[in-house]
């Protein structure tokens, strides 16, 4: 597969990823909110899908930028702090781009609040999906049934032991 196919999967797999997180996360406390009566089941349902679409445009933004500034580095040599800034920057750039096309209809207290939580769920998200990916990694790296992954052509990779480890390309 040609590395711009495997870079467009990785990006809706991350924006699904940011998704399904984000909007887990809106539900639990949706439901915490819902539990003390203050909305309906049918608003916390409608506050966790618009996270998850602003969560999933989010994660394809940052996938997108991650792919361009971070291209052959491994999930180990990748900086929390670096991964996290990307992830904000993406909430910074839809923040912009909303404030652009429909900005002119908020308060300005609905702007800061906009603003706060496009760069929270931006960095938070970003900064989970690394620390999901290098467990991912470390498991991979331990693990004896690696060659039964799949089939297929394989790349040598070094782990965190200096032993080198056969992973399928995807």
């Amino acid at each position: 597969m040609p590395r711009w196919l495997r870079v467009i999967r990785g990006m809706i797999g991350t924006g699904l990823t940011f998704a399904v997180g984000v909007g887990g996360v809106a539900a639990i406390a949706g439901a915490l909110v819902w539990l003390g009566g203050r909305i309906t089941g049918r608003e916390v349902m409608e506050i966790a899908g618009k996270f998850s679409v602003v969560a999933f445009l989010l994660g394809v933004a940052f996938s997108g930028v991650l792919a361009i500034t971070a291209r052959g580095r491994l999930f180990n040599k990748l900086s929390l702090r670096l991964v996290s800034a990307l992830g904000a920057g993406a909430g910074l750039l839809y923040w912009v781009f909303l404030a652009m096309n429909g900005g002119r209809n908020w308060s300005p207290r609905d702007a800061i609040a906009n603003f706060a939580m496009l760069i929270v769920i931006g960095a938070g998200s970003a900064a989970a999906t690394l620390m999901i990916a290098r467990r991912a990694g470390s498991a991979l790296e331990s693990s004896d049934e690696l060659q039964h992954l799949g089939t297929g052509d394989a790349e040598v990779v070094h782990g965190r032991s200096g032993a080198k480890v056969e992973v399928p390309r995807l």
